[in-house]
Formats: structure tokens, C-alpha cells, sequence
């Protein structure tokens, strides 16, 4: 891929002034920044902490009264527009906002062939994260210490995306995997987890995974399998969670929640439901619970 050369087009009043330094060091992880404005009506006192900002990064403000609903908002959109069409340097746009209503321009940027990146707030809309290629939350922008931690349930995230590559190749490239979990959800970071990469929650993932290639430049994963020589104990707990059509799912006990694919059920997989209680085997170490060490291990043999 071409190196990526930046617009960086900032909705001023939507986005804080306060990230726009982190913004800038991010967007630059991913190519070069040649375009930075932020458009706001600046006679407003509310955008007076931009001014030093805006200076400092060398960023140019864009002027737009409050003449209309969202004024500043339609300037952007012209001007990305105009760019995409007029600036051959520009390859790639990153627009800074958490309103729903840029999803348009992002796909439309999409469809012109130039890559599309977001970063906002984790309120964004769902329609506008997935119109980009990369969306960042702000929240991501922090040092670790001030992330707080996550509670979404990015197990079935990352066995969906393990699947759908091990259709082509298994053990699958956890650089293929990282590019699958982008086109599932754009914005995968694994910062929302606390890692500082998807190697690193891969392996706090042991309970799932098992790296089975590890080298300076390569790393090849692959599914926990039942290990035999381990001691097993029958547990009994309610479907939580079953992807029919990803053939996986997750159970929940007073242990934990404990993950299983569909060639482990001694039953018809057409009785799984949400809600069904059902028996299985699992090796379940002192203290396991979810809640306090994020770990899922896999359920076996699971039968009514």
C-alpha cells in the first residue's frame, strides 16, 4: 500500500481541544499528516481553548458562523469533498468527531477509493464507525493507567474473526486475524483491552488461543484444543451466548463463563438455545471467575 499522506479535518465543536495533541500523534501511526484544519465559529468564547492548540500544531482554523444547524459541520463536508476530488497528495482522510451525521462523507470517501479513518468518542453511532476503515476512540488516546477497563465481551470478537480466517489457513497469521477483526469492527483497538498490541491480548487470551509459531516477524494462532492429560470436572450452566451461524458460543456458571464450539455438543445443535441449561466438562483452575481475571476457558462434551 502507497504511504498514507493525512487530511486530518476536525469537527471543533464536537471534538475536545484537550485530545487534539493525542489525536495528532495517532493519526500519524498511519502515515503522514499534510492537512490540518478545524472548523468552528471562533467568536464564540466556548472555542477560546483552541486558540493556543491550534497555534502550537500548526493547524489552521476554519471559520464558519452559526448561520444554520450544524454549519460547521456542512463546511467540512465540502471542503473534504473538494479535496478528494482536487488533491492528488491526499490519499487519506481522518475525520475528528462523534457525530453520526459525517457517516455519509466517510462513505463516500470509502467509495472514492481513499482511506477513511475516525476517531471519536465510544457514543459515536455504530453507522459511522463501520463506514471507516480505522476508528479510534479517545479513550484510547490516554496512557493505559486512565483507561478504564471494558466489560464488552471481546471473546466472541475475536473467535468470530479466528474463524473466518481459518476457512483459508489454520493455525491462522495473527496478521491476518488483526486485519479480520478490523473489517468486523472498525473500532478494535486493543488498548480498549489493555494491551498494548493484538499479540499481547492474544496471549492474555491462553485460555482461547495457542501460539503455535511465535518469531520476530511472524506469529501463528490457533484455537485451544482438549488436552487429554488434563483434569476435567462436569460443570452444569446456562447458554449465555450461540452464534448458529459462526458454530460457537459461551456458558455461563458460577465459575465463569466458559467458551465451546459447535463440535464439542453431544446434542442436535438445533436444541442449543439462549437460556438452555446444559452439562459439560472444563478444566477449572483455583479461583477461576471471569469477572476478576478475564479469562473464558473452553467447554467440552457438552450435553442436556
Amino acid at each position: 500500500m502507497n504511504k498514507l499522506n493525512f487530511a486530518v479535518l476536525v469537527d471543533g465543536e464536537n471534538a475536545s481541544h484537550n485530545d487534539y495533541a493525542l489525536i495528532l500523534e495517532e493519526v500519524e501511526k498511519y502515515g503522514l499528516v499534510a492537512i490540518k484544519w478545524v472548523y468552528a465559529d471562533w467568536t464564540s468564547p466556548q472555542q477560546s481553548g483552541w486558540m493556543n492548540i491550534l497555534r502550537n500544531t500548526a493547524s489552521s482554523p476554519k471559520q464558519q458562523f452559526h448561520y444554520g444547524k450544524d454549519a460547521a459541520d456542512h463546511a467540512l463536508v465540502m471542503d473534504a469533498i473538494e479535496l478528494i476530488n482536487k488533491n492528488s497528495r491526499i490519499n487519506a482522510v481522518c475525520i475528528v468527531s462523534s457525530d453520526g451525521g459525517f457517516y455519509s462523507l466517510a462513505q463516500r470517501i470509502r467509495e472514492h477509493g481513499l482511506h477513511v479513518m475516525a476517531i471519536g468518542q465510544e457514543k459515536t453511532p455504530e453507522r459511522f464507525r463501520k463506514a471507516c476503515h480505522n476508528f479510534v476512540y479517545t479513550t484510547n488516546l490516554l496512557a493505559p493507567e486512565e483507561v478504564l477497563e471494558k466489560e464488552d465481551d471481546i471473546d466472541s470478537l475475536l473467535i468470530a474473526a479466528y474463524k473466518k480466517c481459518a476457512q483459508v489457513n489454520e493455525p491462522v497469521y495473527l496478521g491476518d486475524m488483526g486485519t479480520m477483526l478490523k473489517i468486523l469492527d472498525s473500532s478494535f483497538d486493543p488498548r480498549t483491552y489493555q494491551c498494548t498490541s493484538l499479540k499481547k491480548l492474544i496471549k492474555d487470551k491462553d485460555d482461547i488461543f495457542n501460539i503455535v509459531d511465535e518469531q520476530i516477524d511472524r506469529c501463528f494462532i490457533e484455537l485451544k484444543k482438549k488436552d487429554l492429560t488434563s483434569g476435567y470436572k462436569l460443570l452444569q450452566g446456562k447458554v449465555r451466548k450461540w452464534e448458529r451461524l459462526k458454530q460457537f458460543g459461551f456458558i455461563d456458571t458460577a465459575k465463569g463463563s466458559f467458551h465451546f464450539n459447535s463440535n464439542e455438543l453431544q446434542m442436535n445443535e438445533k436444541d442449543i438455545a439462549v437460556g438452555l441449561i446444559v452439562n459439560f466438562k472444563a478444566v477449572v483452575e483455583q479461583g477461576t471467575n471471569k469477572k476478576s481475571n478475564n479469562k473464558c476457558p473452553s467447554a467440552f462434551d457438552i450435553s442436556l
